[in-house]
């Protein structure tokens, strides 16, 4: 994908992503944000050993619009686009693939699935899946795979008849299974008539997510 940082609109809510909305890579053991002060550099290396960074990248306020940018931003782009850059002061987050005591292999680019090592500091975060989604202003059933909504987290159980726009957060995680409920702010961004108090849909099928996530109203 050329086209990276983009502001993608999704009906009633928005989420801004790097690459394409709909690559799929490794979901790996989690995510891993890096806060980024205003002018910052960022190092990252082939191996969690090395010393000497493979890829560097440079941030700073481009003043023609009033908004963080990477310096050689045409050229950083051919290797560069994770999970997720937020404008602002938003973190930079990326899937975790893999992690010791003193760093993290994270995915630089989703379409590719290419890792790099950052280094552990007091910027960096690291959240499971769980608690990724837990802290979502919304997510949405990918339509791709028509999956339903049951009563307990097994195709066995009791299907909930569900009319309208999906607009769910996520109460807790089981496995490739995720319980959700219906906000009351909901209400402001879809027609349904729909609430549901609980109920149970897959977040994942192998490495694929089956949701849309809302970072934001």
């Amino acid at each position: 994908m050329k086209q990276h940082f983009q502001l993608i609109s999704a009906g009633f809510l928005y989420f801004i992503l790097a690459g394409s909305v709909f690559a799929q890579t490794d979901l790996g053991v989690g995510l891993v944000s890096l806060g980024l002060p205003e002018n910052s550099t960022v190092r990252f290396y082939a191996r969690s050993s090395d010393r000497s960074p493979a890829k560097t990248l440079e941030f700073f306020h481009d003043k023609s619009t009033n908004s963080r940018s990477i310096r050689d931003l045409e050229k950083q782009s051919g290797w560069f686009s994770p999970e997720l850059w937020g404008v602002d002061d938003n973190p930079l987050l990326f899937r975790c693939k893999s992690r010791t005591s003193s760093g993290f292999e994270v995915i630089v680019n989703n379409d590719t699935g290419k890792t790099y090592w950052i280094k552990q500091s007091r910027s960096t975060r690291f959240m499971s899946w769980g608690k990724y989604l837990r802290d979502m202003f919304a997510i949405e059933r990918d339509k791709n795979f028509g999956q339903k909504i049951y009563s307990a987290p097994r195709t066995s159980s009791n299907e909930i008849n569900y009319q309208g726009k999906d607009c769910f957060t996520v109460k807790s995680m089981r496995g490739d299974w995720i319980e959700i409920t219906t906000p009351d702010y909901c209400h402001l961004y879809t027609e349904s008539k729909t609430k549901i108090k609980s109920g149970w849909i897959k977040w994942r099928k192998g490495n694929e997510l089956m949701i849309y996530l809302f970072h934001t109203a």
